[in-house]
């Protein structure tokens, strides 16, 4: 039995640390740009190469956590694929369910950090991931970051998980979320838990300048049992139909914020599968995340369940409230 298979694409990130560079943004603070030297040569502070993307991110972090899991995916035939498949089996993830795309290469991203924050060049390869013929049993699935060709996988999804009581919690892409497919609000519908962050959530729902009540609230009303959304700075608000609840952020020190979503979404479920409340759940998610910026990749700072009990008991005063809906 595995506690959670995760689906999604599994990436190369290299992470670029930029000395110098300007960001210009509208009065508002919205649509920032960062801009460099356009033409010239610009010496980095630092570059890393790591596997990532929001698949093997949250099985490694609940792996952290003393859970089972396994990864779905479809990689290219090149070398990324082999220090994918040695990395998890060292991070003790379950890689029987990633196969090889003959011919492709893998995906892969280039993130650039300035003053602790990340702007992504992606490349998403079309992949056709299908479930296995005989699929493990699992008591949960989480599907993270896909590229083209997910629907016909969003579909028997819902199927699968409906036939067989298990349990979906879902990260849609950008990819996604910018296409609007009524295979993504199907699997919406069927879900457990919606994780997303305020700038995603406000683009599905169509509500480019809302507050966070409008926009957690209107999201609910497209099916999932519990609405996650994750707002940097400002923390994590969660919808459950019943209230709002609002976790803070965690303090610590903010390094670089790539995978911090992943962060959040494997201390939250690994609450869960702990036991815990959705107001617990929420507070390992922050805890997690907060960790996860203290370092420079996606994975570096991830907790163990016990770590992250022990940074709570430390901070006796961070408090999950619930707040007016």
């Amino acid at each position: 039995m595995i506690d959670v298979l995760t689906i999604g694409d599994i990436k190369l990130d290299t992470f670029i640390t930029l000395p110098h560079a300007s960001v210009e943004c509208t009065l508002e603070q919205q649509g920032c740009k960062l801009c460099l030297d356009y033409g010239q040569k610009i010496e980095v502070l630092s570059t890393l190469s790591q596997i990532a993307g929001s698949a093997p991110n949250v099985a490694v972090g609940l792996a952290k956590m003393k859970q089972k899991t396994a990864v779905l995916s479809v990689m290219g035939q090149d070398v990324t694929h082999t220090v994918a498949m040695h990395w998890l089996k060292a991070q003790k993830v379950d890689t029987s369910l990633i196969t090889i795309n003959p011919g492709k290469e893998s995906s892969f991203s280039a993130v650039l950090n300035f003053k602790g924050e990340n702007t992504q060049l992606v490349v998403h390869q079309s992949v056709d991931i299908k479930l296995p013929a005989k699929l493990p049993k699992t008591k949960w699935i989480h599907v993270g970051e896909l590229g083209r060709g997910y629907d016909k996988l969003f579909r028997d999804l819902i199927t699968t998980s409906k036939a067989n009581n298990i349990r979906l919690s879902f990260n849609p892409g950008q990819l996604q979320i910018q296409e609007r497919k009524k295979s993504l609000f199907d699997l919406i519908n069927a879900s457990e838990i919606l994780f997303i962050n305020l700038v995603e959530a406000r683009a599905l729902v169509n509500l480019p300048t809302a507050d966070i009540k409008t926009v957690i609230n209107k999201l609910y009303t497209l099916g999932a049992d519990d609405v996650i959304i994750t707002d940097g700075q400002n923390g994590a608000y969660a919808n459950d139909g019943k209230s709002l609840i609002h976790a803070p952020m965690f303090p610590g020190k903010r390094v670089e914020t790539t995978g911090a979503g992943d962060a959040f979404v494997s201390g939250y479920l690994g609450a869960l599968l702990h036991g815990a409340t959705l107001h617990t759940a929420l507070a390992w998610g922050s805890v997690n995340a907060a960790s996860s910026v203290c370092h420079t990749g996606p994975t570096a700072g991830l907790l163990t369940h016990e770590e992250i009990l022990k940074k709570l008991a430390l901070k006796p005063s961070y408090r999950v409230r619930s707040i007016s809906s």
